[in-house]
């Protein structure tokens, strides 16, 4: 088994950060640019116990796996969703995406991911496993998102921002 922790800042309120970890399948696509889609189903009104098909790139391939949600939490100040899924037919994976805020504009995300080889042979190379792909996906995370946050936030454009606008101004 190995357990990975990661925890980052994203400056961007709670609720802007939600979607991009559950509901909104267009922005989930932001930071897990490998998934194609995703199909419920079983749904359950609490929502724990819902299973997902998600179709995912990888390589050449297209694969498939069922996500379960075990956990669902999204309170005002405090959300989360955790995922186990089998990863590859070689992983039972357990993944936490949790979101707290800390004030207006900022949200802590914890990401949390548990890997239990279904062969024992594998726990040994599990030894050797670097957090090189969460960091780089942390990052991603971050950045995408405040990126897409700073995007929201701006006004619209005037017209001395075009090309037009600077002729006319000129003249």
């Amino acid at each position: 088994m190995k357990k990975w922790k990661k925890e980052i800042v994203i400056n961007a309120p709670i609720e802007f950060v939600w979607p991009y970890f559950y509901g909104d399948l267009e922005k989930k696509k932001v930071i897990f640019p490998k998934i194609i889609d995703e199909e419920i189903i079983k749904e359950t009104e609490e929502v724990v116990g819902t299973v997902i098909r998600q179709s995912y790139k990888n390589g050449s391939l297209d694969e498939y796996y069922n996500l379960t949600l075990k956990k669902y939490i999204n309170e005002p100040n405090h959300k989360l969703v955790q995922e186990t899924f089998i990863l590859n037919n070689l992983f039972k994976m357990k993944v936490d995406y949790e979101l707290h805020q800390v004030d207006e504009q900022n949200t802590k995300f914890t990401y949390v991911s548990v890997n239990r080889p279904r062969n024992p042979l594998l726990s040994l190379f599990q030894l050797f496993g670097k957090d090189d792909v969460i960091v780089r996906f942390m990052d991603r995370t971050k950045n995408s998102i405040e990126n897409d946050y700073n995007l929201d936030k701006e006004e619209p454009q005037d017209e001395i921002d075009t090309v037009e606008g600077y002729a006319e101004k000129a003249e």
